[in-house]
C-alpha cells in the first residue's frame, strides 16, 4: 500500500515537472528562470521545513534544560539566545524566486 502511494506521488511530481518543461521549450531566459525557480523551490521547501521544525524542537528542549542559566546577555538567561536561533531558522525565503535564479545563474 505504501509503495503504491509513493509511486503515485512520484508519478505526480514527474508529471508536474514534465508539464512545466514547456517553459524551457521557449528557450528564453524568463521561461528558464521560472522553470528553475519551480524546481529549486521543490527542493528548498522540504529542506527548510525540516530545518525549521527540527530547530524548533531542539530549541524547546534546550530552553527547558537550561531554564534560569545565566547567558551572555547583560543579566539575561540563555533563553534569549535560544529564541533567536529558533526564530532565524524559520525566517527567510521558503521559495526560490525567478529573479534570484536569474541573478545566480544568468550573468
Amino acid at each position: 500500500m505504501i509503495k503504491k502511494r509513493l509511486a503515485v506521488v512520484c508519478g505526480a511530481i514527474f508529471l508536474v515537472i514534465l508539464l512545466s518543461g514547456r517553459a524551457m521549450a521557449a528557450q528564453d531566459e524568463d521561461g528558464a528562470a521560472y522553470f528553475g525557480s519551480f524546481l529549486l523551490s521543490l527542493l528548498q521547501f522540504p529542506v527548510k521545513l525540516a530545518t525549521c521544525v527540527g530547530t524548533q524542537t531542539v530549541s524547546a528542549v534546550a530552553y527547558v534544560a537550561t531554564f534560569g542559566v545565566p547567558g551572555n546577555y547583560d543579566g539575561g538567561t540563555n533563553g534569549r539566545e535560544i529564541g533567536e536561533i529558533a526564530r532565524k531558522s524559520c525566517t527567510g525565503s521558503w521559495v526560490v524566486s525567478p529573479d534570484q535564479v536569474k541573478k545566480d545563474y544568468y550573468p
